[in-house]
């Protein structure tokens, strides 16, 4: 009388090993890993106003972008990510979209014309093919 078996020691030493790989490449994939040559670009009707290392932000602090109708933005940047904490426009989307801090990232808000976009600090870091774009 044989009996199958539904695992084998074989079978579960494998199992093991695609558990592993895809958590890895769920994290990669994800940026759970994180960026530390993140950088914060932070445009204003088109021009660069600052410039923010994330990687280097020892303590966490505020600022204020305002632009020239005296609509403003607070933004607040902590080790390794940034923010919007509170603004004047209507809806408020940029505020809801909480933290961010991988390569590609963006909060936008429209009427205030501000955008801050996290690029990799290294230039062919965010040239070429990548996951998405292939």
């Amino acid at each position: 009388m044989t009996r199958s078996r539904y695992f084998r020691p074989g079978d579960l030493i494998i199992y093991g090993a695609l558990l592993i790989i895809f958590v890895m490449g769920t994290l990669i994939a994800a940026g759970g890993l994180g960026e530390e040559g993140a950088v914060a670009v932070i445009t204003q009707d088109g021009k660069e106003i600052r410039r923010i290392n994330l990687g280097q932000v020892d303590e966490p602090y505020e600022f204020q972008v305002e632009n020239e109708e005296g609509d403003y933005n607070i933004i607040r940047v902590e080790p390794g990510r940034i923010r919007v904490i509170e603004a004047s426009c209507p809806d408020k989307v940029d505020v809801k979209q909480g933290w961010i801090s991988g390569a590609h990232q963006s909060i936008v808000c429209l009427p205030n014309r501000l955008v801050i976009r996290i690029e990799a600090d290294a230039p062919d870091a965010q040239d070429g093919i990548d996951g998405i774009a292939f």
